[in-house]
């Protein structure tokens, strides 16, 4: 880490050190013109020789500067010239919301069906805000979520986010094909940048796992992981909890279909059931099962890597041969 506690960045001191991302570290400070505290976000230096992560880096600013919502942590310009691009967060007062799932289950067993609906509104109604804003968000999960001493949630971290009519980067250390495993939407896990549908897709994985209490794929490592979003079909959530409604069941489940076209178009869509449950007729959801994603070109990649496999088996067996051969004859 750059800072450490008690150092002063321009007018903020270091409070404490909060951890280190992709490409950025993150510090507690207090400004010491207001008393006030707050989150620096520091990127690291050595990256800015590519040109691609300073604009990431300034689209990540240009983001955090725009939005003004109740569920999205704010930005907070400090005041004069600064020694170093950084960014002034807003500091919330608690944990992330894996931590607050993690005490909530320890509580009472499970996350309740009133707090994991409570939490997937909120959420809803910050991607709606921010899907609004032409901001798709790309990397949605529990620990980008911010959680205040009130128990409302705040969408951080726009690091990987898209603004709509932003030109394509590329990074060697951080490529448009972002997320995490365990949320990551099936078109991103292929390379494509995504859109509103991919963070449709991330709220039904963290709404699967509020109410399921595991994540619907899960493997050995994430290539594992990673390959279940594109081949398997998530298991009902009734068969882990029998208290969840069938409406709110196939809302879930409709959010989290493999092929984008076929999950809610936009949050705006989806937040129309998720508000009006008792007026969602599960009859007319389609959730079949559907094909893996990537089909035959999955199938022959497979096909080319036994191909490859039983040449590379040959060779050795016909060295292995000719040298049991050789010692016969000497």
């Amino acid at each position: 880490m750059r800072h450490s506690t008690g150092e002063l960045v321009d007018r903020f001191e270091i409070v404490d050190v909060l951890g280190q991302g992709a490409y950025a570290e993150t510090y507690l400070a207090r400004d010491t013109a207001s008393g006030q505290l707050v989150v620096l976000k520091c990127p690291d230096p050595n990256l800015f020789s590519d040109p691609a992560i300073f604009q990431r880096y300034a689209r990540e600013a240009e983001i955090a500067r725009s939005i003004d919502h109740p569920g999205v942590q704010r930005a907070i310009d400090g005041a004069g010239d600064r020694s170093a691009p950084y960014l002034v967060l807003e500091y919330v007062h608690g944990g992330d919301l894996r931590h607050e799932m993690r005490t909530t289950v320890e509580r009472h067993g499970n996350v309740p069906l009133e707090t994991a609906l409570d939490w997937g509104r909120q959420l809803a109604d910050a991607l709606q805000y921010l899907h609004a804003r032409g901001v798709v968000h790309r990397d949605l999960k529990p620990d980008n979520v911010l959680v205040d001493e009130g128990g409302r949630l705040k969408v951080g971290d726009f690091g990987t986010a898209l603004l709509e009519g932003a030109r394509r980067l590329t990074w060697k250390h951080l490529s448009d094909g972002v997320g995490t495993p365990d949320y990551m939407s099936p078109e991103q896990i292929q390379g494509e940048r995504g859109d509103e549908r991919s963070d449709v897709y991330a709220w039904g994985i963290m709404m699967y796992e509020f109410l399921a209490g595991v994540v619907p794929y899960r493997g050995d490592n994430w290539m594992a992981t990673m390959a279940g979003h594109l081949t398997k079909d998530p298991p009902p959530i009734s068969k882990a909890r029998r208290d969840v409604p069938k409406p709110l069941e196939a809302v879930v489940l409709r959010a989290m279909r493999r092929y984008p076209e076929h999950r809610y178009q936009s949050v705006a869509d989806l937040n129309a059931d998720l508000n009006h449950l008792d007026d969602v007729d599960v009859s007319t959801f389609d959730l079949s099962p559907e094909p893996p994603m990537g089909g035959f070109a999955a199938a022959d990649s497979a096909r080319r890597i036994w191909i490859v496999a039983g040449i590379v088996a040959g060779i050795f067996v016909g060295v292995v041969t000719l040298i049991i051969g050789l010692s016969v004859l000497l």
